[in-house]
């Protein structure tokens, strides 16, 4: 499904952007937590590591058509013990246009934010979104099922916790 939504996103362009290019930079936290789901509910999450910063520069593409990304790979601690290993991917794209007669300089940006978990669990999570939700961090959950009924997770966000 990954590779479905990189290759969807940034079909036959390289993931570079021109040298000189402007630079989005993105700083933010992870935390990581734990959930007993036993039965239909589940109870509140149980801190596990929290508020370790992550420091992203993601170029930001000039034509329609250009796309880049910035990638960081983290460990956290778990209650209890144990790592999640927590896998970054933003991507910047200039969605192309239409038909012009000469490239014309982007007309706007969307960005995505891809989270990969393994570890005790393993999970997928992405989203699309627009600049403001995306600077000057994306704020998102993202949580895998493990043994023994624990649901395993990890939360982006702006502020420390």
């Amino acid at each position: 499904m990954k590779y479905i939504l990189i290759i969807c996103a940034l079909l036959a362009q390289p993931l570079a952007a021109a040298d000189g290019a402007a630079e989005l930079e993105l700083r933010g936290y992870l935390s990581a937590w734990t959930q007993a789901c036993a039965g239909a509910s589940c109870q509140l999450p149980k801190p596990g590591e929290r508020s370790r910063p992550v420091a992203l520069r993601l170029a930001l593409p000039s034509a329609p058509g250009e796309a880049a990304a910035a990638h960081a790979s983290e460990k956290l601690l778990l209650p209890g013990g144990g790592e999640l290993e927590v896998d970054l991917d933003f991507y910047a794209v200039c969605p192309y246009a239409g038909k012009a007669a000469a490239p014309a300089p982007c007309a706007g940006r969307y960005f995505q934010a891809q989270v990969s978990l393994s570890g005790p669990a393993g999970a997928f999570c992405a989203a699309a979104l627009n600049a403001d939700d995306f600077a000057p961090f994306p704020v998102l959950m993202c949580a895998g099922p493990g043994q023994a009924g624990l649901r395993y997770g990890v939360t982006l966000h702006r502020q420390p916790l």
